[in-house]
């Protein structure tokens, strides 16, 4: 028996056995054709998730989901957020500065 489950992208409850709903799986094929031909294009420089999602455009949310998929195990993205290399450098900055 099939239950109501929630997508994990928009929130609707919908009944399938995948883990997004359909007009959600359209929406994900459009991402991973994006990350896939960024990863292609772009080969093996390190990347954070955060530079990885303004270059492509894609969320967060979905990308952390997109890089525990198998076909992109292999791929190397720091989980280090901008913003905690911005208050790094700005830290670092003032203490060069002393």
């Amino acid at each position: 028996m099939v239950e109501a489950r929630k997508c994990v992208r928009c929130g609707s409850l919908y009944i399938a056995d995948t883990e997004v709903c359909g007009g959600c799986q359209k929406k994900d094929g459009v991402d991973l054709y994006k990350l896939k031909g960024f990863i292609e294009n772009q080969g093996n420089h390190e990347i954070t998730q955060n530079e990885l999602s303004v270059a492509t455009g894609i969320s967060n949310k979905n990308l952390s989901r997109f890089l525990n998929y198998d076909e992109f195990k292999d791929i190397c993205v720091e989980q280090k957020s901008i913003a905690a290399s911005t208050e790094e450098q700005s830290i670092n900055g003032i203490s060069e500065l002393l």
